[in-house]
């Protein structure tokens, strides 16, 4: 027993310290806001889509060995409220043999004058971000990419940035890479109001991009060498202070797109806490090579997502209102490891219940309907259409036929018990009293009409009933 507890002692540490720490160091990172999907008429049943990365101790990429395509889902295990779920499709992008997904970028650069100074390699902030700017486009893809690489300062920001052109080709990329106007001395930042407006042009193109046939990945990276700084002269509207700060931030966290910050130049002119607020992850560079590596990582962090998409325990989205689940991710990898990814948040509106935010795309669909029938699509999602149907006809017929016969009940009895004429039908061994004339079904009173010269007898209504008539008895008094 001691030999064998030696020998696992040795084996241990015989592996790489590095390995070791990596393989600790390794987690799960989220790369999009959870967000609930139709499925139908697969399924009645809500589906929810998340995206997420590999990544080490600091946010960056981390290899591993991730299990083939087809078992890739049942590798995943997403819990919602602590409730194990696995997925029904799973998609790893990248890499050799790996699907290939559409992906959108919008890349903000500052030109604000501070990007003029020169750093200790001689070559300016502005010369230099141009030159990392490479680093992003390498691997480019044609039929996959779309980039756009958009100038800001603190003038003509929102046109600017509502005007970018997402380019499909390298060679588009790289020219608009070229074409950055040099920063002037004048020039100021306009961080918060870049960002916020950057998020609404990238929503918009991946609304557009996506409709129908697939999710498209979208990533935001901003590029800044100091702090948001707005002063008289510079666009008016432009965000700042605490508030616009709050106001970015609270827009980054509710549009769930991976922003990237990065931080470039000196340290101690960069406003790092206002840079971590607006960004889902940020990064700091002092020279060039830490630049190309940052923009390196950020590419790689956009093509290798895995995409998970699961049906909800809940069985339709009346009963999803006013929830809020804490939805976590792990993955369990061929060697064993398995990997986790902290708590994310999703909550549905307070009133009424939640919107699909997407539609499941054609590869989701063919995945969903190979699985096993999830919940929504077995015989009670057939029953319940039919119930409720006949639930709603019951209805109708009792307030049809049976409220008036309560409310107008003397109409729907057909013989009335208070019978008074001996014309009409009565209980029998009754004696009843016979009818007016007039009134007589057997022998009907057929007067003559009133001739026009019959007298309109008229009473007087001034005198009392104790008086009596002028000339009559007045004996009664």
């Amino acid at each position: 027993m001691n030999k064998r507890l030696i020998f696992a002692a040795v084996a241990v540490l015989s592996i790489p310290m590095g390995l070791r720490a990596q393989n600790i160091a390794q987690r799960l990172d989220f790369s999009d806001n959870i967000r609930m999907v139709s499925c139908d008429p697969v399924s009645t049943a809500p589906c929810f889509r998340l995206k997420f990365n590999l990544v080490d101790a600091q946010g960056a990429p981390s290899p591993a060995q991730i299990p083939a395509p087809e078992k890739l889902a049942q590798s995943i295990t997403i819990r919602v409220e602590d409730q194990p779920v696995t997925p029904f499709f799973a998609l790893m992008q990248g890499g050799e043999g790996r699907a290939v997904r559409r992906r959108t970028a919008l890349v903000l650069v500052d030109i604000s004058g501070s990007m003029n100074r020169k750093l200790p390699s001689g070559q300016t902030r502005f010369d230099a971000a141009k030159a990392a700017l490479s680093s992003f486009l390498e691997g480019f893809e044609k039929d996959a990419d779309r980039v756009a690489v958009v100038p800001f300062e603190s003038h003509q920001v929102e046109p600017t940035i509502r005007g970018a052109r997402f380019a499909s080709t390298k060679e588009e990329a790289l020219q608009q890479v070229q074409t950055l106007p040099r920063p002037k001395s004048n020039n100021n930042t306009g961080l918060y109001s870049a960002v916020a407006i950057g998020l609404d042009v990238l929503s918009a193109e991946l609304k557009a991009k996506a409709a129908g046939a697939e999710s498209v990945e979208g990533l935001l990276m901003v590029m800044t060498d100091g702090t948001n700084e707005v002063l008289s002269g510079d666009d008016t509207g432009l965000l700042a202070g605490p508030v616009g700060l709050q106001q970015v931030a609270t827009k980054v966290q509710a549009f769930g797109i991976q922003v990237i910050g990065v931080g470039f130049g000196d340290p101690k002119e960069i406003d790092e806490t206002a840079l971590r607020q607006i960004s889902t992850r940020y990064q700091m560079a002092a020279d060039v090579a830490n630049l190309k590596k940052i923009f390196a990582v950020a590419r790689t962090l956009l093509s290798n997502r895995i995409q998970a998409t699961f049906t909800s325990p809940w069985a339709d989205r009346a009963s999803l209102a006013g929830k809020t689940l804490h939805v976590s991710v792990q993955l369990k990898l061929p060697t064993g490891q398995l990997l986790s990814s902290d708590q994310r948040i999703w909550s549905t509106p307070q009133i009424g219940v939640p919107l699909y935010e997407s539609h499941c795309d054609t590869d989701e669909m063919r995945a969903l309907v190979q699985s096993a029938p999830p919940p929504g699509t077995g015989w009670m999602s057939v029953l319940r259409p039919v119930l409720v149907f006949l639930g709603l006809g019951t209805l109708l017929l009792i307030l049809w036929f049976w409220i008036p016969r309560l409310i107008w009940a003397e109409q729907y009895i057909g013989i009335v018990p208070t019978q008074r004429w001996e014309s009409q039908a009565a209980p029998i061994g009754k004696a009843i009293k016979p009818a007016p004339p007039g009134f007589d079904a057997g022998k009907p009173d057929y007067r003559a009409p009133r001739a026009p010269s019959d007298p309109t007898v008229r009473r007087d209504f001034t005198k009392t009933r104790l008086e009596p008539p002028p000339g009559g008895d007045r004996s009664r008094k």
